[in-house]
């Protein structure tokens, strides 16, 4: 009797210590269920994988009620009819929006809501089959995933573009040019101190040029006009000569800084200030040999010839 009275204390424990489990259960649900919800229906367009039966309704991130029916809209099929239940505390009105937002990275979705301006508030909400409907919108997730194709088809694009560029002719071409540019800029120094050279001798040769016109001038100012014409030519020319130098040494300062930019255009311009050059020098050699084949001329007039009259 004794054994079985044990028998009896144990099993009666257990059966209370059930009873407060699921008294205990019962009575946490019931506390933290203890709001009012009501029911809407939302209507999305497409597919809503991911979103189960249970999963969240949250506003503006604040968990409001949960999913409570996921089914397709028989009278359009292209959309899926959620039932949701939501605290009647919750801003609910006819500028609410729902749309669907994706749980970290689990992949499930949620329902979130918010209100969208420049709507008016008071109206009443439109009716559904059941319940009052809170109309759907695209979020972000919706716009991504519809964009994925297009930016797919563009990412193949831009694979192709870049095979292309980065192909074998291309690569070699590209070798072969910055082998190119190598050799050109070894011999760059060797180019850039033969400008500064001839630069130097151009300079030297203007300002004696120069030097001798304003001795001419000096001495030449009672003389023919063809005289003070030829003296201002040496003028001109020693001038040509200067500018010519002037470029010459600017294009060879141009040309050590930027290899690239004297390759399009400044052998162009050099070759250009080479031929002015070698027109100034051409017209000082005539000057020069005229002078030289009579310089009296300089500084004499020819005696006047005439017929003596007698008287």
């Amino acid at each position: 009797m004794e054994r079985e009275a044990n028998y009896v204390a144990v099993g009666a424990f257990i059966l209370l210590v059930i009873a407060m489990g699921v008294g205990f259960v019962l009575w946490y649900t019931d506390a933290r269920d203890r709001k009012d919800y009501e029911l809407y229906e939302i209507y999305f367009a497409g597919s809503v994988s991911g979103l189960e039966r249970g999963g969240p309704v949250r506003y503006l991130g604040v968990d409001v009620g949960r999913v409570r029916r996921i089914d397709i809209d028989h009278d359009n099929p292209g959309r899926v009819v959620v039932v949701a239940e939501i605290d009647r505390a919750a801003p609910i009105s006819s500028a609410t929006r729902a749309s669907l937002g994706l749980q970290g990275v689990t992949g499930l979705l949620y329902v979130n809501l918010k209100e969208v301006p420049d709507v008016n508030k008071s109206a009443d909400l439109k009716q559904g089959h059941r319940y009052p409907v809170i109309e759907s919108v695209a979020s972000d997730f919706d716009t991504f995933i519809a964009s994925l194709p297009e930016l797919m088809s563009r990412a193949n694009s831009l694979l192709e573009r870049v095979g292309r560029v980065l192909s074998d002719e291309n690569l070699d071409n590209l070798s072969q040019t910055m082998a190119n540019l190598r050799e050109a800029s070894k011999g760059l120094p060797a180019t850039a101190r033969n400008i500064e050279t001839l630069v130097a001798e151009v300079q030297a040769t203007a300002v004696e040029i120069h030097a001798a016109a304003e001795g001419l001038r000096g001495i030449t100012t009672d003389v023919r006009p063809e005289i003070k014409q030829a003296v201002e030519k040496i003028g001109v020319v020693a001038d040509n000569l200067a500018q010519a130098s002037a470029r010459i040494d600017r294009l060879s300062r141009d040309s050590e800084v930027q290899l690239g930019h004297f390759a399009n255009t400044g052998l162009f311009e050099l070759e250009r200030l080479v031929r002015e050059t070698r027109s100034a020098a051409r017209e000082f050699r005539d000057l020069s040999r005229s002078l030289q084949e009579n310089p009296s001329q300089i500084l004499y007039e020819p005696p006047v010839s005439g017929i003596e009259i007698a008287k």
